[in-house]
């Protein structure tokens, strides 16, 4: 069975706590991440805001084109 389809309303919910728990601890992910594949090695200050911004900008391209692609598989049928 499936579900109903979310409203504007709801999903604009769901993005503002996401965009509050995810924010909020973003740019501490970035750093684990680069620890976790050994790239550690960036300096006293750390990894910068541009650099966690720039990561936030890929990311968000990524979902972009997954949602493009199932996209256009779905209609292209």
């Amino acid at each position: 069975m499936l579900a109903n389809k979310l409203n504007k309303e709801q999903v604009s919910a769901i993005a503002d706590r996401l965009d509050n728990v995810v924010g909020n601890h973003f740019h501490d992910s970035v750093v684990s991440a680069l620890h976790a594949v050994g790239w550690d090695g960036w300096g006293e200050e750390g990894i910068s805001d541009e650099d966690v911004y720039r990561v936030k900008i890929e990311l968000a391209l990524g979902y972009l084109k997954e949602y493009q692609d199932y996209y256009d598989n779905k209609h292209n049928l």
